[in-house]
């Protein structure tokens, strides 16, 4: 059966479903299958046994297709609001920055190869 988790009390770990006909079955934690907790509003699928719900489970929703196709807007890297030359300030900085990081890597490099006495 399809239905809609009404409530569910996390304290007494039961809740109540209300099936597509209107008619409620409780349900407990015990008989909870779905991903992570029941919680109201929750669409389920469920089996009724002995007067409960039970096999209680997420209801599965088909992938929707996409409403309206938009075309990508071409943009360089360099025009991102995200690039590394945008948020420096200027294209003149950021080459001063890489050559200053490209000098101590090499000074480092040439420390750890030093020879020791």
């Amino acid at each position: 059966m399809l239905g809609e988790i009404k409530i569910f009390d996390d304290d007494r770990q039961e809740g109540i479903i209300v099936d597509e006909k209107g008619a409620e079955h409780i349900f407990d934690l015990v008989g909870w299958r779905g991903r992570g907790l029941p919680g109201s509003g929750l669409a389920v699928d469920f089996e009724v046994r002995n007067g409960r719900a039970v096999q209680v489970f997420n209801t599965r929703v088909k992938q929707q297709k996409a409403r309206k196709k938009m075309p990508a807007e071409p943009s360089s890297l360099s025009d991102s609001p995200t690039s590394f030359t945008s948020r420096i300030g200027s294209p003149w900085l950021a080459k001063s920055l890489i050559a200053l990081l490209l000098i101590t890597l090499l000074g480092l490099w040439l420390l750890s190869n030093a020879p020791t006495h």
